[in-house]
């Protein structure tokens, strides 16, 4: 299967592109999705091989990546999601440790310069939605985005300000959503709040109690930002496997069942967080099942 590089889309007047902090090898399905099964992977492999999951003969490991979206308006530049982050102390994760990426230049090379964000949406607080949400500077953790109004939603907020410890958090609450809050620069959100009528929120719990997906619209056309209510390709297709990172394994299942059903054999793009490559695509029926076309 040959899979074409993301390209930016436009919606009208509305550009959306990414920018990448890292891509490649995730975890072994069965160690992600407990309730996967190799013969039903299988089952997959005609449409996801080579590009989201490797073949068994190297290894057969999700393929997965971490990236910003960048969203160009007419009148905003607003980010949604901002990856690791460089700096950090991240404990459960080695590879988010102390990273050192250029990710800051690849935006900057985009056009997209900090001083010229005007809002950063965070579908949710788990510790690879938030990492450049601040910076290290002179020692203090400071908002990368100086002049943008951060959205959190409040219910994400509010819970994970008594779940601290919690190893999807590892440690990101207090170096890149405190500092933010501090600064003045956090709006706490209903999950129905509206930039304007182009770009809105809507809620999708499970994943995180506060979990929030993206809706755009422009130019006749349509998107869907799913943030991780879909880690992997493969929950397209069986949107009852959750991941070992849910919060509400049940209510997780609930919502991805709710977005395939509303998606499926429509025009409008799935925008996932963590898709790897042409990770926009949509949804298409497959038998008993679905899976993503791009």
């Amino acid at each position: 299967m040959q899979v074409k590089p993301y390209t930016a889309l436009q919606f009208g007047e509305i550009n959306v592109d990414r920018c990448v902090e890292s891509e490649g090898d995730f975890f072994p399905p069965a160690k992600f999705f407990p309730m996967s099964t190799p013969e039903r992977i299988d089952a997959e492999r005609d449409w996801m091989e080579p590009h989201y999951i490797l073949p068994k003969s190297q290894g057969g490991r999700l393929q997965a990546g971490v990236f910003a979206y960048v969203i160009r308006t007419a009148r905003h530049t607003i980010l949604v999601d901002t990856c690791v982050g460089n700096d950090k102390t991240r404990s459960f994760s080695p590879a988010w440790h102390m990273k050192q990426t250029a990710w800051l230049s690849d935006l900057a090379a985009m056009g997209v310069v900090p001083e010229k964000v005007d809002y950063v949406m965070c579908t949710h607080l788990h510790v690879d939605h938030v990492g450049w949400n601040t910076r290290l500077e002179n020692g203090r953790w400071v908002p990368t985005f100086p002049n943008a109004r951060y959205i959190f939603a409040r219910t994400e907020y509010d819970h994970w300000m008594q779940e601290q410890e919690f190893a999807g958090l590892d440690g990101c609450f207090a170096d890149s959503v405190l500092p933010v809050v501090e600064a003045g620069r956090a709006d706490l959100v209903k999950t129905d709040f509206a930039i304007d009528d182009s770009i809105w929120l809507e809620p999708s719990p499970g994943h995180t109690p506060g979990h929030i997906c993206i809706n755009l619209k422009g130019g006749g056309k349509s998107a869907l930002f799913t943030g991780d209510s879909f880690h992997h390709p493969l929950q397209v297709a069986y949107p009852e496997w959750s991941s070992q990172f849910c919060t509400d394994k049940v209510q997780s299942a609930a919502t991805r069942r709710k977005i395939v059903d509303r998606l499926c054999d429509t025009d409008t793009y799935m925008l996932a967080a963590h898709f790897s490559g042409a990770n926009a695509g949509r949804v298409r029926r497959k038998g008993d099942r679905w899976k993503l076309v791009v």
